[in-house]
């Protein structure tokens, strides 16, 4: 098998289930933590310091003083609180308390200041409101007030419910007392008629039919609005009223009447016949087309061929006719400028240093642990790359190591001391092939 330094460049290579050094896709940390740990704790984490004032549960916080976030941070000064008071030996709440004289004398004296208040002569204290009512001896305290009723005995007797609601009587027979009632309180029952005893058998009417007043003989509505307002009258004369003819044009012109045509004016026309149609004619010029015509067109064939400059450009130096091999635009990836040493958050540029979806879909275990691609595409030095495979105990004589090397170093092509662990390890893929002769996966 003929191995070349062309068949190791990155554009040769064929990746496979093998390939570990691809990494994957998204970002991947050194933690291990779950989004239910990451959501979940055991204690809720504290509130600032400096935050703790503006809290409600901080300031009326059970067995503190609630004060002001304003003054949450002041000092509180030292000593009691408050102004110190000492009562004088002898005085007592009990002294306070007491407002009204022991003795004959005291009483005696406040009975004589407080006679001047009418509120104390009708309502003395400890007794009832005074009216002025001259009771009979022993009234209210040996002789109750008002008469003696069995009620009990009435009531089974049925007597009490008898003089409430009186049943031996009729409620609708007029009484002597019911009219001295009307005649002196006016006390008509619901709806009642009033009655003056008039004899109407005598004057020959009956109040129930007759229709007492003066009947006119013309029936006039609104008597009373059209005498204030001699204008509603339609059949009294209207004086004369001067208005200007061009406002009694628009009304005639603009209004609507009931069941007549709006005059536009155009005069009178009587001389016309009853099936006279108004307007213009339509074919006042000959036949014309229809819509059918219209909709299908009649156009000859070569009004219908394309213009002369549909698809191309009739005007020299205007033509989009590229040479041979042109290609407009600039390419998505681009690897015709140099990439700039920081790129910035706001570069969306893509310089051909981004993976590809198949290393998306497919990424190297090497990720995992924070190993990207770039760390296989970066060009080192032979002690370098030496140091490395060490470190991955891969057993390499010097001999297969210079083999290896001089062969990644001719396919990057940044001279004999420059390769990449990607063109190396893919080196040693081909020595391997050819010792034990299999056909290299890329």
């Amino acid at each position: 098998m003929s191995i070349s330094a062309g068949s190791l460049l990155r554009d040769k290579y064929i990746p496979d289930t093998t390939s570990s050094w691809i990494r994957p896709a998204g970002v991947t940390t050194h933690i291990v933590e779950t989004a239910k740990d990451a959501l979940s704790w055991s204690q809720p984490p504290p509130t600032p310091g400096e935050q703790k004032k503006y809290r409600q549960s901080t300031v009326h916080e059970p067995g503190r003083t609630v004060r002001h976030f304003g003054t949450a941070d002041d000092p509180v000064p030292a000593g009691p609180f408050g102004v110190q008071t000492r009562s004088g030996v002898g005085e007592d709440i009990a002294s306070y308390l007491k407002n009204y004289p022991e003795s004959e004398l005291g009483r005696w004296q406040q009975d004589r200041s407080e006679a001047c208040y009418a509120s104390n002569t009708r309502e003395p204290l400890g007794r009832t409101y005074h009216r002025g009512h001259k009771l009979p001896e022993g009234m209210g305290t040996e002789v109750p007030f008002g008469c003696v009723y069995n009620g009990r005995e009435l009531e089974r007797m049925g007597q009490v419910r008898s003089v409430v609601f009186p049943t031996d009587t009729d409620p609708n027979a007029a009484s002597e007392g019911l009219e001295l009632y009307v005649k002196s309180h006016g006390a008509f029952g619901p709806g009642e008629q009033r009655h003056r005893n008039y004899d109407w058998a005598a004057s020959g009417v009956d109040p129930a039919a007759h229709r007492f007043g003066a009947v006119d003989k013309d029936d006039v509505r609104d008597g009373v609005r059209k005498a204030l307002q001699p204008g509603l009258d339609q059949t009294a004369p209207q004086p004369a009223k001067l208005a200007a003819k061009i406002h009694q044009d628009f009304k005639a012109t603009q209004a609507d009447l009931l069941g007549q045509t709006r005059k536009l004016g155009g005069g009178d026309r009587p001389n016309l016949p009853a099936n006279h149609t108004y307007g213009l004619h339509s074919l006042r010029h000959g036949p014309e087309p229809g819509v059918d015509q219209l909709i299908q067109g009649a156009y000859t064939a070569a009004q219908q061929a394309p213009d002369a400059d549909l698809g191309k450009s009739l005007r020299e130096g205007w033509r989009n006719v590229a040479p041979e091999g042109r290609t407009f635009g600039v390419p998505s990836i681009r690897t015709d400028v140099p990439k700039p040493r920081v790129a910035g958050v706001a570069n969306t540029r893509n310089y051909g240093n981004e993976p590809d979806a198949l290393q998306l879909l497919r990424p190297p275990k090497s990720v995992e642990l924070g190993v990207g691609e770039e760390a296989y595409m970066a060009m080192r030095s032979r002690d370098e790359v030496r140091a490395l495979v060490a470190d991955a105990a891969l057993q390499l004589s010097d001999e297969e190591f210079e083999r290896c090397w001089g062969m990644a170093a001719g396919a990057d092509g940044e001279g004999p001391d420059r390769a990449c662990l990607d063109t190396f390890f893919r080196a040693r893929h081909h020595v391997l092939s050819q010792t034990l002769e299999v056909a290299v996966p890329f």
